[in-house]
């Protein structure tokens, strides 16, 4: 029998980390506007809660970062990622801006926690 223990982390500022890999532009919004260039529009360096690409942006972010840090990706399921040590495994589960993470290890869900953390 396994004990598996799940863990959630919800992340407030998800869509404020991504980065843009196109040019975006947008109106002025409300309350900032340039009264003498009412024209002008604003060149976005990142990404902006609510903007299409912010999902997106911050998905790609995500599993670069956890790639990079010797997970992998499952195929059939692009947003869930694994790691094994020894005869355990740590699954990552990607959601909108949650992420779940489990194992039968309570050691690698520290680790994955402080890794999330730094």
């Amino acid at each position: 029998m396994l004990r598996f223990k799940l863990y959630e982390i919800y992340v407030k500022s998800a869509f404020l980390n991504g980065l843009l890999n196109e040019k975006v532009n947008v109106s002025q919004p409300p309350d900032f506007e340039d009264h003498e260039h009412q024209d002008y529009i604003f060149k976005l360096m990142k990404v902006l809660c609510g903007l299409k690409q912010a999902l997106r942006s911050w998905y790609e972010r995500l599993k670069i970062f956890l790639l990079e840090k010797g997970f992998s990706r499952g195929k059939v399921d692009n947003t869930l990622f694994s790691k094994r040590k020894g005869k355990d495994i740590l699954f990552v589960q990607i959601y909108v801006d949650n992420i779940i993470f489990g194992s039968s290890d309570k050691s690698l869900c520290r680790e994955f926690s402080k890794l999330m953390q730094g």
